[in-house]
C-alpha cells in the first residue's frame, strides 16, 4: 500500500477548507436575508399599524366635520329666521333669540379649540317661536 503523497492531502485539506467557508458563507447569507425579511415584515406591520392610525383619525375628523357643518347650517337657519322681516331699531338691538345663538356658537367655537365636543344647538323652530 502505497501512503498518499502529503501534496494530495494538503490539497484535499485547502479544498475542504474552501467548502467549508463558502458552505458557511452561503449559510450566513441565508441567515442575513432571513433577518432582512423579518425587518420587512416589522415594518410593514408598523407602516399598517400607522395606517390605520392615520384612517381612524381621518375617519374622525371627517365626521366632526360633518357634525359642524350641520351645526352651522342649523345656526345660519337660525339666525336667518329671526332676522327675516325683522325692522332694525334705531339703537340696533339685537334679540334675544339671537343673543342665545350667537353665544352658542361662541360656546361650540370655544369647546372645538380645547378639545371638547361642541354641544348640540337647539332646532331652528325652538329658537324662532322664542324670538317672536
Amino acid at each position: 500500500m502505497n501512503p498518499i503523497p502529503i501534496g494530495w492531502c494538503l490539497g484535499g485539506a485547502l479544498a475542504a477548507a474552501v467548502a467549508g467557508g463558502l458552505a458557511g458563507w452561503t449559510v450566513r447569507d441565508w441567515k442575513r436575508d432571513s433577518e432582512v425579511l423579518a425587518e420587512f415584515q416589522s415594518a410593514a406591520k408598523d407602516l399598517k399599524q400607522a395606517r390605520e392610525t392615520v384612517d381612524h383619525a381621518a375617519t374622525a375628523y371627517e365626521q366632526e366635520r360633518d357634525d359642524d357643518r350641520a351645526r352651522t347650517a342649523v345656526r345660519e337657519s337660525t339666525i336667518r329666521e329671526i332676522y327675516h322681516d325683522r325692522t332694525v331699531p334705531a339703537d340696533c338691538a339685537v334679540p334675544a333669540a339671537a343673543v342665545r345663538v350667537l353665544d352658542q356658537a361662541v360656546d361650540a367655537a370655544n369647546a372645538r379649540t380645547a378639545g371638547q365636543p361642541a354641544p348640540g344647538l337647539p332646532e331652528a323652530a325652538e329658537t324662532a317661536g322664542a324670538a317672536d
